[in-house]
């Protein structure tokens, strides 16, 4: 005979299976389009760095804990904004894996140990980066012949506002180009 929580547990399942099945259409994360001169001014910082190493760790945010993912970032060059001091900078983004429990939230950045990229992040009060936007402030750089060039974010969500976005002027730009147009935007 089944406990009442366990039956409980399987009716859940059957559930959610049911409705998977049954389901038309897929269903999308949307977030308001930032215009570069907002990722621009809300940021402290904008830099070309280096994931070197990742770990998740319970952090309380709202009154509750939350799996956070803490990335080391070797600094290579600022982007276009004053640098930071630090040569390697602890960036946070909301979710991660830590003993067996996972947690996902949608529109998060994925920073990938060892690939370059460009991003724009906003200090804590204990000193680590969030990064600005989300998805919206990551960038990782991909060679192009003798120069690198901004690519979407990995985990990027469905932008609204999409042709004023910092994300379509971005994208697809060289580096170099990328550091005038964030100069500019800044209004260095």
């Amino acid at each position: 005979m089944l406990g009442t929580s366990r039956r409980s547990v399987l009716v859940s399942i059957g559930v959610g299976v049911g409705a998977t099945l049954m389901s038309r259409g897929a269903s999308a994360t949307f977030v308001r389009g930032m215009t570069l001169e907002e990722l621009v001014h809300r940021s402290q910082h904008a830099v070309v760095g280096t994931p070197l190493s990742a770990q998740c760790r319970y952090l309380t945010i709202g009154g509750r804990p939350m799996l956070v993912t803490e990335t080391q970032v070797r600094v290579e060059s600022p982007l276009g904004l004053p640098p930071p001091s630090e040569g390697v900078l602890t960036m946070r983004t909301l979710g991660g894996q830590l003993n067996g429990v996972g947690e996902l939230v949608h529109g998060q950045a994925e920073l990938r140990v060892g690939q370059l990229c460009a991003a724009f992040f906003e200090r804590a009060p204990d000193g680590a980066g969030w990064l600005t936007g989300m998805a919206q402030g990551h960038y990782p750089l991909e060679r192009a012949g003798a120069a690198h060039v901004l690519r979407p974010s990995p985990q990027l969500p469905t932008i609204r506002d999409w042709d004023r976005s910092a994300v379509k002027r971005l994208v697809g730009t060289r580096l170099s180009e990328a550091e005038q147009l964030v100069a500019r935007a800044s209004g260095r």
